[in-house]
């Protein structure tokens, strides 16, 4: 893996939205849908870079970690699960944060039917309850 940037890892987060909303609009569902999901694990690695102290060796299971595809793993070591268990007391998020939860990497082989592409688009960009909107605020 490159070295990338907290900067970085935010625009790219963002520009797979960006991309999976295109893809969307274009009905092409299965690629939407990885891409959305794939926006919320580069904006989780966002959060974990903001944890990295310049000078300092990070622990070997952070290292380890932050290779990992899996997004509640990503939420563990960003130290967001306490944050997040309190948002998800809201059903409005809660509901997103399911769906969101439920990506993974081997998702990309999967043929995504409109409704699950649609109800991935919401859980990432709902305007007041999105999973994108919360990664923004710590990363």
């Amino acid at each position: 893996m490159v070295a990338l940037p907290r900067g970085t890892l935010r625009r790219l987060a963002l520009a797979k939205v960006d991309d999976a909303r295109l893809l969307f609009e274009n009905n092409r569902f299965s690629n939407s849908y990885y891409l959305y999901g794939y926006g919320i694990e580069l904006g989780l690695k966002a959060c974990i870079a903001r944890l990295m102290l310049a000078e300092t060796v990070p622990d070997k299971a952070i290292l380890r970690g932050f290779l990992d595809h899996e997004i509640v793993k990503l939420v563990g070591l960003a130290g967001l699960a306490d944050l997040l268990r309190a948002e998800r007391e809201n059903p409005e998020f809660d509901v997103r944060w399911a769906i969101v939860a439920e990506w993974s990497v081997e998702s990309r082989y999967d043929m995504i039917d409109a409704v699950s592409a649609t109800a991935m688009k919401d859980a990432v960009e709902n305007t007041e309850f999105g999973v994108m909107k919360w990664l923004q605020r710590y990363w």
